[in-house]
């Protein structure tokens, strides 16, 4: 069984290789309103128009040499219109505590607007839409669902751009696009379709992996307002969210109970890039923060002395194989946890389902047109939106100030 999967292995990294080499030409970032979350109702803001947006891609890449070169740990800011500029650059920032320079698969801020808004709660009606991103290179299987049990699966690569058929009948977005899944409160469950499209997101290289999404930053985004990261693979440094400060904010294990304490003891292996088992395998790729307990500053993952909800945080983690499952899969990659440092892990709630196992296995496995088994996407980027957006204050003056002259304009002709 190892020597197979260890050839899988070897097939993934021939593939990774492949497909990591970077076009040339780069659109450059354009001029974009700040502002902040605005009404939630049933429409979606526009990208164009949603501020402080970062992504992050695989591999990493810069944009301020011409076509974007290589460049571990970069976050691009992207103004929703095609055009990108160099963010945040986390290498080196944490010093000694781990020195290699890992490709960065996941980023937040520490206080996430809509965080509340997207899940619910007793005092909050779940009222914003989540928008997503899935990876590139997944598992499948060339047995049917439900007859995996002992069958080894083979690397598929996922088309970069839409349009992406799910089981449940919704057209998404390939794994270079942001899609989306709206709000219950507005729409029938499990409403899902494509957000942000490839030429919007980065229209020159086009991106083929977004794996990790910030947005409601500051204008220009390349003020980094992404304070909280993932790199790939956790276990290599045992910290699964790190500070932008440079600091462990969750441990690995912690991430693992965590996983652990809703999917059981690990089985299977992370197949890629090295053959990875046991809780060793559990890998964070998808993030929302909410750190709300201020005692001991933004930097801790800290309970409500209380014994009220405390940091919260929303991940996903790496699709994790299990060939002795008749699923084929210990972890899809698309169950969707919140971590609660008082209270501890749950499934999201969100659409009007579970983002647990089961859900992914029924709604968000691809057509057997297109990988000709079974598969199931695997979510790497997460992030939340409204209807619309309030221009912040002296952006909402100025355009004031140009109406009222245009107005006393006409006036005087």
């Amino acid at each position: 069984m190892k020597k197979q999967l260890l050839s899988y292995l070897s097939l993934a990294l021939i593939f990774a290789l492949a497909t990591n080499s970077p076009v040339t030409a780069t659109v450059p970032y354009g001029s974009l309103t700040g502002g902040f979350p605005g009404d939630l109702g049933p429409m979606l803001a526009k990208p164009s128009v949603v501020p402080g947006k970062e992504y992050s891609h695989d591999k990493d890449q810069e944009t301020l040499a011409p076509g974007g070169i290589l460049d571990p740990q970069q976050v691009i800011a992207w103004d929703g219109s095609g055009g990108v500029g160099d963010g945040v650059d986390f290498s080196g920032s944490r010093g000694n505590l781990y020195d290699p320079d890992d490709e960065v698969d996941a980023i937040a801020n520490r206080g996430d607007h809509l965080f509340k808004e997207l899940q619910g709660d007793a005092d909050i009606p779940e009222s914003a839409h989540l928008i997503f991103s899935h990876d590139d290179m997944i598992s499948i299987y060339t047995t049917p669902t439900g007859t995996a049990g002992g069958a080894l699966p083979i690397p598929f690569s996922v088309p970069s751009s839409g349009p992406v058929a799910l089981s449940n009948g919704n057209i998404i977005g390939g794994a270079g696009e942001l899609s989306y899944e709206t709000a219950f409160a507005f729409t029938p469950a499990s409403s899902q379709g494509v957000w942000a499209t490839q030429p919007e997101i980065n229209a020159m290289p086009l991106p083929r992996d977004v794996d990790g999404v910030e947005v409601w930053g500051p204008e220009p985004a390349f003020t980094a307002d992404a304070d909280k990261y993932s790199m790939d693979v956790d276990f290599f440094s045992g910290t699964s969210v790190w500070n932008a400060s440079g600091t462990p904010y969750i441990s690995q294990a912690a991430i693992a109970a965590a996983v652990t304490s809703l999917l059981g003891p690990v089985t299977g292996v992370l197949p890629y890039p090295n053959y990875i088992d046991g809780t060793d395998a559990i890998n964070l790729d998808a993030l929302m923060v909410q750190d709300s307990i201020r005692g001991t500053g933004d930097d801790t993952f800290d309970r409500d002395p209380t014994g009220a909800p405390g940091d919260q945080i929303i991940f996903s983690i790496r699709q994790i194989i299990d060939p002795s499952d008749p699923t084929g899969y210990y972890a899809t990659g698309s169950e969707l946890f919140v971590l609660d440092a008082s209270t501890g892990a749950s499934f999201l709630t969100h659409g009007g389902h579970l983002w647990d196992k089961a859900y992914a296995l029924s709604d968000l496995s691809l057509p057997t047109s297109l990988v000709n088994g079974h598969a199931v996407i695997d979510i790497n980027a997460i992030e939340a939106i409204s209807a619309t957006v309030i221009p912040e204050p002296s952006s909402a003056i100025l355009l004031l100030t140009a109406c009222m002259g245009l107005t006393l304009t006409r006036r005087r002709r």
